[in-house]
């Protein structure tokens, strides 16, 4: 059976995760590319999948690359007797600039009309110039001892992508949106396969509704709340637009609140959550020099007040969750002369609190950043304590 290869974006190891969430047949075959068999549909993968820029199709694996083989995989995708092709390489693969003037030589030849595409920056084209230019692309990817070939048959719809980045009438930079590729990775964490069977997600920090509005994106029931009553109004304002911008007017309304993390149980019925996708509170943004000795003493209680609000908000939510469910929550990772700080407790204390860890942590943040951001994934116990 031919295989389905995912090359996956900016952020490979939180998309990896969310791939298997999904696709659980999927395996790792290179840094930053997947494979999966089992007859998936590439059309329906790519709306779902919000780490995934292009899905491919196996054409066969040979062990060596030259002029007459990558001529021969793309022979069979001309159409009316032309072709826009281009050629990406991954893994150890290398192709030099004579192999591709020579493929296209070899469509010359037969009277076939032939553009090559080149890459501007490395050995692989962007999902946005293999959309814009209408190109087959030929993907190449180099294993030990052998070559995979493959044609790209879906690229991510970075326009929508945008839209919902962009477009939404109520942002709030100052809260340090996650955009909705990420936001749309752990949903589906959380979540796992997308099925006809109701789910429903919640997330108690929900902003101005970017994860809320990645889960309505794939059909899925949720529940936004927040302290503030701000951005609760943002919120209602961006699902709204939502809404209309995706013909969803016609659905159950969307519940979004002002709330407390910590007190979900009030307003929601226990047992009731199929996962929980949220960035909580991460800290304040310090403005001391590197190196001042306030600056470790701020870290130092900026992360003790910030574990004792998610031990508080994990013991709580594990009220409303589903056994086995999935918690997937961003937090804070402080860089310091002395090192990294992190919500170490939180970790430690997840199994007294009805938790198993599953993932983490997965860094998503500048390199550079002074504090990042790092996602966690719990799983609630599947036995229920009376």
């Amino acid at each position: 059976m031919k295989r389905t290869i995912f090359i996956l974006g900016r952020t490979p190891e939180l998309a990896t995760i969310e791939l298997q969430a999904l696709y659980p047949t999927t395996t790792l075959l290179l840094p930053g590319i997947a494979v999966g068999t089992g007859g998936i549909d590439v059309k329906e993968a790519i709306t779902h999948l919000g780490g995934t820029v292009k899905i491919a199709e196996e054409i066969s694996e040979v062990p060596d690359i030259d002029v007459h083989v990558l001529f021969s995989s793309l022979l069979p995708f001309v159409s009316e007797n032309r072709i826009t092709f281009g050629i990406s390489a991954y893994g150890s693969t290398r192709i030099p600039q004579s192999t591709y003037t020579g493929v296209k030589q070899l469509f010359m030849v037969r009277g076939i009309s032939v553009r090559y595409v080149e890459s501007k920056h490395d050995q692989a084209l962007g999902s946005v110039v293999v959309s814009k230019q209408h190109v087959t692309e030929l993907v190449v990817i180099g294993m030990q001892g052998s070559h995979i070939l493959g044609v790209t048959k879906a690229v991510q719809d970075f326009e929508d992508w945008n839209t919902r980045d962009s477009a939404r009438p109520a942002p709030d930079p100052r809260r340090g949106m996650l955009p909705p590729k990420v936001a749309r990775m752990i949903v589906n964490i959380a979540l796992g396969p997308v099925s006809h069977a109701p789910k429903v997600l919640l997330d108690p920090f929900c902003g101005v509704g970017t994860i809320v509005a990645e889960a309505l994106m794939r059909d899925t029931q949720a529940i936004g709340m927040d302290i503030s009553a701000d951005a609760v109004g943002k919120a209602q304002k961006n699902i709204a637009w939502l809404r209309a911008q995706y013909g969803m007017l016609q659905k159950e309304p969307v519940r979004i609140e002002v709330g407390d993390a910590t007190h979900v149980s009030e307003l929601i019925p226990l047992v009731s959550v199929d996962g929980i996708a949220t960035e909580p509170l991460l800290g304040e943004q310090l403005h001391i020099p590197e190196g001042d000795p306030l600056q470790e003493q701020r870290v130092k209680n900026i992360i003790k007040g910030l574990e004792k609000l998610y031990i508080g908000c994990l013991k709580e939510w594990a009220k409303v969750l589903k056994p086995g469910s999935k918690v997937v929550m961003a937090t804070p990772a402080y860089v310091t002369r002395r090192g990294i700080v992190t919500v170490k407790k939180v970790v430690d204390r997840c199994e007294i609190l009805g938790y198993t860890l599953l993932t983490g942590p997965i860094e998503y943040s500048r390199p550079q950043a002074m504090v990042r951001r790092e996602f966690y994934v719990f799983q609630k116990s599947l036995i229920v304590k009376s």
